[in-house]
């Protein structure tokens, strides 16, 4: 006997069995326990979320002499003549290979009649977004006022693709991304049933490989179970997945937050020349920092929400306590964004050692992001100091320094010009006095005005710097030189009589 895969003998046979679609199935069985059936309805959301097979236990349950909780009893009239392939009350199209005007027109001439062993007939039309434009307009009036023993559901992947017409026409329903930790306890249950042994951090890595998709989770626990032969260990899973070892990836990991570029390429050579693949390696070192930001910022509930080994996260908690938050977070940027470079590029291995390369030495917003963190630190422990009573002893500066935010003071108040005259001058200052010494006829006649001074002078009380001394001016007498003097005298020698 054909082998049948795992997701095929578990397929969901009763609203129960239904995982992570919980607003749904009990939509549903409030319409069935109501009687308010819809005659069209169209079921949106990724790929192994259950679409399907809600759609088929909806129809069972329709027809259904005596549902159970909504579900099909399973064991009515309807219920076995249902069951079988061949029925002629369940039509399935899949409309990929059947999208044609032609076609359409013919499940059309064929919903007049009656359905054969219930009382409602149910088309379940897959991939309706595969459906040509003229198929959708021959389907239009017949989704409006169907016939009252017809019902349709539409299912897609691809809502944006139907046209509005259609959805107008439809009750909508939205299937979610089933969480891993509900796909991880179907397939412990699958495993327990068939007898395979299994590691149950084997088990959530096969649930977070999924990415939420039921069908896909199960179709790697198909293969798993071949590979493991019935007994699967977290390694086993690694090596189906094709994913690194990871020892070897928290070495690379540990050589790039520490910006050891040779380390880094050495080590990312080897593992190219093993056969990684570098989009699967990119995946990896993102998910790698990912975690570690977990353990850094929620370390009491990380262990859960990740489901690591042991080893494993104790060798993240040791990345965690080593970098910052925003070292790991720029890393995992940096390979975040490789991804979407990686699927359209035929030298993936030179992106990829670029982009280890550029997360080596960091990128510029990470560096300003660090930057600002350790400004925010700074900050809170000196906010700190200063509640507990703490008082810095302020900075000894010298006149010259006290000047330049009197200058900038100056410079604030439009008197920039007031400002550069005192730039050179010589200044002095005591414990109650500032004093400028004034060179030159120029800058005297500068505090010769009213303004000049009270600018001078309120720019001054203005400077915490001043530490409240008295602004004062002294005029300074100044020995006449010629420059120029020294420079003939050099020209000329003995041979010049200055006089």
């Amino acid at each position: 006997m054909a082998y049948t895969s795992l997701y095929r003998r578990y397929r969901p046979d009763s609203f129960e069995s239904v995982i992570g679609q919980d607003h749904i199935v009990r939509t549903l069985k409030n319409q069935l326990a109501s009687g308010n059936v819809g005659h069209a309805y169209i079921f949106t959301g990724t790929r192994g979320t259950g679409k399907t097979s809600v759609a088929k236990i909806f129809a069972r349950a329709v027809n259904c002499l005596h549902p159970v909780d909504g579900s099909p009893c399973g064991k009515c009239e309807c219920c076995v003549e249902l069951a079988r392939p061949n029925n002629f009350d369940i039509v399935e199209m899949d409309a990929a290979s059947n999208n044609r005007v032609e076609d359409m027109r013919e499940l059309i001439d064929k919903i007049g009649f009656a359905p054969t062993v219930g009382k409602f007939k149910v088309y379940i039309i897959d991939e309706v977004h595969m459906l040509s434009a003229a198929a959708f307009n021959a389907l239009l009036k017949t989704l409006e006022e169907p016939p009252a023993h017809a019902i349709f559901v539409l299912a897609t992947t691809e809502i944006h693709k139907i046209p509005a017409t259609i959805l107008s026409r439809c009750l909508r329903f939205d299937f979610r991304l089933v969480p891993a930790k509900l796909i991880a306890e179907r397939i412990r249950f699958i495993f327990d049933d068939i007898g395979v042994k299994y590691q149950s951090e084997a088990v959530d890595l096969i649930a977070a490989a999924g990415n939420g998709s039921v069908r896909d989770a199960l179709s790697l626990a198909d293969m798993c179970v071949s590979y493991c032969d019935g007994n699967i260990d977290y390694n086993g899973v690694i090596a189906v997945l094709g994913a690194s070892d990871p020892n070897k990836l928290r070495e690379l990991a540990t050589h790039i937050a520490d910006g050891n570029v040779d380390g880094a390429l050495r080590l990312v050579a080897e593992m190219c020349d093993l056969g990684k693949n570098v989009a699967l390696l990119a995946n990896d070192l993102a998910t790698l920092f990912r975690n570690t930001l977990y353990i850094k910022h929620c370390e009491g509930a990380a262990k859960e929400l990740l489901s690591l080994p042991e080893n494993v996260f104790e060798g993240l908690k040791q990345l965690a306590q080593k970098y910052t938050a925003q070292r790991c977070l720029g890393i995992m940027r940096i390979f975040s964004k490789l991804e979407g470079e990686l699927r359209y590029s035929s030298q993936r291995r030179i992106l990829f050692e670029a982009a280890v390369v550029q997360a080596c030495y960091g990128d510029e917003e990470s560096k300003t992001e660090e930057l600002a963190a350790r400004v925010t630190r700074i900050e809170r422990a000196l906010a700190a100091l200063r509640k507990s009573g703490f008082k810095p002893t302020p900075a000894i500066m010298d006149a010259k320094q006290v000047w330049i935010h009197v200058a900038s003071r100056l410079n604030a108040k439009g008197f920039a010009l007031l400002a550069s005259c005192f730039r050179d001058c010589k200044m002095e200052m005591s414990d109650s006095e500032f004093v400028i010494c004034i060179p030159d006829a120029a800058t005297k006649k500068m505090i010769e005005t009213k303004s000049n001074v009270d600018a001078l002078k309120a720019a001054a009380a203005d400077t915490p710097e001043m530490g409240g001394r008295t602004l004062s001016f002294r005029e300074e007498q100044q020995v006449s030189k010629d420059i120029a003097l020294p420079y003939v005298q050099d020209m000329f020698g003995k041979y010049l009589d200055v006089k």
